[in-house]
């Protein structure tokens, strides 16, 4: 989301957001010289919110809540998103108090837009009240942008974020980067979002599955496992359908004394042992200085 803020020296109105390598920040207006500091951060606060709001579409939309059925929450998100139209009006026209109460609007991002309007009523400046309307038009473009998948620009704060589905083309353009860059390069973290790089890192982790399985003859199961032996994974992949229902028991560190070789310290052990072909025997992931490949007997390299 953007953050608003007050330059007190400078007397302007500052936005600012995240790119994934820094931050950048524009200046919005120029601020009236006999405003209050405690209403001019009112107004900057409020617009903060309306950026918060607004975002939280693209982080929730609609379209990943399952169902879009009235008053389901799928159906929620959907009127908020078709609400953007309105945000424009509710600035200009806030809802004021009258007769000691006041309208309250149960969209989140109404509301805030109703309180910039009623900020900039207090204000009183034209001027100021037409410069913050162009800025709340950029702030929605850019979430629109996000959504189309062109983070360039003030979207590019959606690298940031962490979508409830993948954006179909932010996957493309992730997976562009990885065929050029296997190991992940930094455009991966200032040009694509979260989910999307997430998504498409699943894809070349499934691939090199598959290839590693082709060659070595072992199941793919079994290859993202020692995978994870060798150095762990941060998520644990799903159960092939292929695989048994019955849960796996939870793996545990093994003693020192346990290892295929000495161990070079207290702390330090090798990886658990994947089962061999014969149930009586005990694969062990060769060491560092032998040769990469795995034997092709199941008794050749087990005790």
């Amino acid at each position: 989301m953007t953050r608003y803020s007050i330059d007190p020296d400078r007397r302007e109105l500052i936005a600012t957001w995240g790119t994934g390598e820094g931050d950048l920040a524009t200046r919005v207006a120029s601020l009236p010289a006999g405003a209050g500091t405690s209403v001019l951060l009112g107004l900057a606060r409020a617009l903060s919110h309306l950026s918060e709001a607004a975002w939280r579409t693209y982080t929730h939309p609609a379209s990943a809540a399952g169902s879009l059925e009235p008053n389901s929450e799928g159906w929620r998100r959907e009127q908020e998103r078709g609400r953007f139209g309105e945000v424009a009006d509710a600035i200009a026209k806030p809802n004021l108090p009258s007769g000691g109460a006041m309208i309250v609007s149960y969209s989140r991002l109404l509301e805030s837009a109703h309180q910039v309007g009623r900020t900039l009523h207090d204000l009183d400046n034209p001027e100021l009240t037409k410069l913050v309307l162009a800025e709340a038009a950029t702030e929605l473009a850019a979430v629109e942008n996000a959504e189309l998948g062109d983070l360039t620009g003030r979207a590019q704060q959606a690298v940031l974020l962490s979508r409830e589905n993948a954006s179909p083309v932010q996957v493309a353009a992730a997976n562009r980067l990885l065929e050029q860059d296997p190991f992940g390069s930094s455009e991966l973290f200032s040009q694509v979002d979260p989910t999307a790089a997430a998504v498409a890192a699943a894809h070349w982790l499934a691939a090199a599955a598959e290839v590693t399985a082709d060659i070595s003859g072992h199941d793919l199961d079994q290859v993202v496992q020692e995978a994870d032996n060798i150095e762990a994974l941060p998520t644990r992949p799903p159960p092939s359908s292929s695989a048994s229902s019955t849960p796996a028991p939870p793996r545990t560190k093994p003693s020192p004394a346990s290892c295929a070789t000495p161990c070079a310290s207290p702390t330090a052990c090798c990886p658990t042992p994947t089962p061999c072909a014969s149930s009586s025997t005990t694969w062990r992931r060769p060491s560092p200085t032998t040769a990469t490949t795995h034997p092709t007997s199941p008794t050749s390299n087990c005790a």
